[in-house]
């Protein structure tokens, strides 16, 4: 038996400590205690054992609103998460991941309605982009314009979605665990200098987006078992 096996083991012993039946449940707490002195397994090991990781690629540099809509899923499902930033280690290039972590199947659901989600925001952005900004000339103004187009939209699914509402355990948890990960800091987001005359008239594009944002649809492009775990959770927040 090794150390992760003796950790399922366990928390198998842990749930058996709970049974009505005295003896049963003093027998599968002494067999719980021996294990984790064997191994030396902690009471904070098992807990966190509990915790799953999902992740998605990202480009090394990203504007704040892809950020926030990270935020918006961990939120809404009831999880934290990450950015991971490393170097391949075969190629010296560096990479990126965005990491939910949180109680399965939850951080995979999140992770799944950030891909749905990112999926209209780029088609509504390019669309805005070919129809209202067609005519901006500068690059860097129509990429900040269409960025506060997207920061909209994003608030507008933040505002129409509940907070995923955890037990103190869970919080527990999910706080040792980022304790354990030792993060430091959090990625810079990217950033646009566009004219001064942009800057100062970017609320339509804002407006905009956040009206739009409201037609969002979680299960959009869902089908089959994907479908059924999106609206499960959906359910959990109606």
């Amino acid at each position: 038996m090794n150390r992760s096996q003796a950790i399922e083991k366990i928390k198998k012993c842990l749930r058996l400590s709970k049974s009505a039946n005295e003896h049963e449940a003093a027998q599968a707490l002494k067999q719980a205690q021996i294990l984790m002195q064997q191994f030396g397994i902690t009471d904070i090991d098992v807990q966190l054992s509990e915790i799953k990781e999902s992740s998605l690629k990202v480009p090394l540099s990203i504007p704040i609103w892809q950020h926030w809509l990270f935020a918006v899923c961990t939120r809404t499902f009831g999880v934290d998460g990450y950015i991971e930033m490393e170097t391949d280690a075969s190629t010296g290039k560096k990479k990126a991941q965005f990491r939910f972590y949180g109680i399965s199947p939850k951080p995979e659901l999140a992770a799944y309605a950030y891909e749905v989600l990112l999926r209209q925001l780029r088609a509504a952005r390019q669309k805005y982009m070919k129809e209202e900004l067609s005519r901006v000339r500068l690059a860097k103004n129509k990429i900040y314009r269409a960025d506060k187009f997207c920061e909209g939209w994003v608030m507008a699914v933040r505002s129409q979605v509940k907070k995923f509402a955890i037990s103190e355990s869970e919080q527990q948890q999910l706080q040792a665990y980022r304790e354990e990960l030792n993060l430091n800091g959090n990625a810079k987001p990217r950033t646009v200098n566009p004219s001064q005359s942009v800057k100062q008239n970017n609320g339509i594009d804002y407006q905009e987006g956040f009206m739009q944002g409201k037609d969002a649809q979680l299960n959009h492009g869902v089908n089959g078992a994907e479908n059924d775990r999106i609206k499960r959770i959906g359910g959990e927040h109606a």
